[in-house]
């Protein structure tokens, strides 16, 4: 969590203190985006029940495999330690609140993402076609 007070001293991008403490605040992402969303698309596309709706990430994964798509969120996990250390760095009296949007957004996406993963599994119908977005 991000101290109430503003960091003035600067810490190294990736000291082990640091990362400790984004890996906490970032559980749920960790939990819901990265591993909910790679678990239930690799289950999924492994038996045929759907395909990948994002062009971009459907090209990256037919070129270099399922896989790849771990790679891709990790890639941004560290986007999101980059935006996390720039947010802690930052002297602006509303840095604290825009760390806790930007985890709140990431985290819901992840819940949205793998609730329609589910349903892909479960009922054959993606949410985004249940509310007739897709």
């Amino acid at each position: 969590m991000l101290p109430t007070s503003i960091n003035k001293n600067n810490k190294e991008l990736f000291s082990t203190e640091e990362i400790s403490e984004f890996l906490h605040d970032t559980r749920y992402i960790i939990l819901l985006y990265i591993v909910g969303d790679f678990l239930t698309t690799f289950h999924a596309l492994s038996n045929g029940y759907g395909f990948e709706e994002n062009r971009m990430l459907a090209s990256i994964m037919a070129e270099h495999g399922i896989w790849s798509l771990l790679i891709v969120k990790m890639l941004i996990l560290l986007v999101i330690y980059w935006n996390y250390h720039s947010i802690r760095a930052s002297v602006h009296s509303y840095a604290r609140r825009l760390w806790d949007l930007s985890r709140l957004g990431v985290s819901l996406l992840g819940l949205v993402l793998v609730i329609n993963n589910l349903m892909v599994i479960s009922m054959r119908s993606s949410l985004f076609e249940y509310l007739g977005l897709s």
